[in-house]
């Protein structure tokens, strides 16, 4: 009998079988796809078994049975379940591993358990080489069926420099899909970031791809270490197969998405989270498109040239700029993080959540450590910039990232996303933040009445006179 099943073999679910078979544990494979079912047999031997029936499938696992499904979000989980659940037995554990929403994974939760079966909502970030060679997984649902499960999540996940598997437990109901949903949304910010950067040093330094994949390759082993350091310098490295040019010269310039990103902004805007980076990140992506629709109705796209001087320093101002502005961005991911924990009463551990977070994932970087740290000393604090590390960080490089953004603005170049991170940090430690305004302009057109700074209850002024 086999110790663990998977259900779903396109390169995901292949890779991660293939990965649990590596370290030691059998594993049953299964998809309704013939193909993927045939092309994963090429790999069977003692430890790993492909199955073509549901029937076959669920029979060759031990109990209780620990399957993993890793096929496209939505409907197809839910008719997933359905076909499962005539054949698993009460105490059976399932794991969605597929970037479902969490929403669904709340739904899902609750239906098995009327159904005696344990559910598990799965983030897994790494891509197909992650799968393959060790993951971030951010799981939530059912804490014991965790712990039955966990010493192959340990296993095949990605390890960090202190040896220690990125695999927590992150909660109850789908709060494993909420922390992946929150991380993919830092992926966005984070990334745009990068773009903007690429942007300056391409149009206003006017460094070329070979200096620029240099400058990203010195600043992943100085202030900016992090896995989109790294890949960055290398996609601006990268030779052409096609012409004498760098590929990155002829990607077109329309940024595609999957969604998920937006999901993080929606429920942001339902608990009141200013996650302003992060929605920059999303409509710059939608910008892409209408902008690439709009050159090609013909409407000949400006071009700002700017003629004044280039100072010395700017290289290294845009480095400290980036490291900012990624610090907002996850600063910005853990306080949505803080306000649905309490909105949804769950018990999100944010210590382990940066831990997680610091190998196998995209957004992995040396700045999860400060976080790790900050959120050891207070694993209440609401926002990143409150601690003392992250304060300092924000005195020393906020002349480097205003600079940024003002030299953009002189050079004609967009930075939505260093704007936003630059607007967020003058806003948020500013008492002067002009709401009061905004506070009496509703109460003169809708009697919405406001809060006064000097006296406690609550006010209405009579603005004008009835006529």
């Amino acid at each position: 009998m086999q110790q663990f099943g998977v259900i779903g073999l396109s390169v995901m679910g292949k890779n991660l079988a293939l990965n649990v078979r590596n370290h030691g544990f059998s594993v049953s494979g299964f998809s309704i796809d013939k193909p993927e079912v045939d092309a994963f047999a090429k790999y069977e031997d003692d430890k790993l078994k492909p199955c073509y029936t549901w029937e076959e499938f669920v029979n060759s696992l031990e109990k209780p049975r620990k399957i993993l499904i890793q096929i496209m979000a939505g409907d197809p989980v839910d008719q997933t379940l359905q076909k499962l659940l005539p054949l698993l037995d009460k105490g059976d554990i399932l794991i969605d591993g597929g970037n479902s929403n969490y929403h669904d994974t709340n739904r899902r939760f609750h239906e098995m358990e009327k159904h005696g079966i344990h559910f598990i909502g799965m983030g897994v970030s790494g891509g197909e080489e992650g799968a393959l060679n060790g993951p971030a997984l951010m799981p939530g649902g059912d804490e014991p069926a965790y712990k039955e499960v966990a010493p192959i999540l340990e296993a095949i996940a990605a390890k960090n420099t202190e040896g220690k598997p990125c695999v927590y437990y992150m909660g109850p109901e789908g709060a494993g899909h909420y922390v992946k949903m929150v991380h993919n949304g830092i992926e966005y910010g984070i990334m745009q970031e990068f773009s903007e950067v690429y942007n300056l040093l391409r149009d206003v330094a006017h460094k070329s791809d070979d200096e620029m994949s240099e400058i990203f390759d010195k600043w992943n082993h100085g202030k900016v270490e992090a896995y989109l350091s790294e890949i960055t310098s290398k996609v601006l490295a990268q030779k052409d197969d096609l012409t004498p040019d760098h590929v990155i010269d002829h990607i077109l310039n329309v940024a595609s998405y999957k969604g998920t990103g937006n999901w993080m902004l929606e429920d942001g805007v339902a608990l009141g989270a200013p996650v302003t980076v992060v929605a920059e990140a999303v409509m710059a992506r939608f910008m892409s498109k209408q902008a690439h629709l709009t050159i090609e109705k013909g409407v000949k796209p400006t071009k700002f040239e700017y003629n004044g001087e280039i100072p010395d320093d700017m290289v290294d101002v845009f480095e400290k700029s980036l490291q900012l502005a990624q610090a907002v961005a996850y600063a910005q991911g853990f306080q949505q993080l803080t306000m649905a924990a309490e909105a949804y009463d769950w018990d999100l551990r944010y210590k382990s959540i940066a831990q997680d977070w610091e190998a196998g994932c995209i957004i992995r970087s040396a700045m999860l450590k400060d976080i790790e740290k900050a959120y050891d000393k207070n694993g209440k604090i609401m926002n990143l910039f409150q601690d003392d590390y992250f304060r300092k960080l924000m005195e020393e490089n906020m002349p480097a990232l205003r600079k940024s953004v003002e030299f953009a603005t002189k050079c004609g170049v967009p930075t939505p996303t260093l704007s936003a991170a630059l607007n967020w940090l003058e806003s948020i430690f500013n008492p002067n933040w002009p709401a009061n305004m905004i506070q009496g302009q509703r109460d003169y057109f809708g009697a919405h009445t406001y809060l006064r700074n000097d006296r406690e209850g609550v006010f209405h002024t009579e603005w004008y006179e009835e006529k």
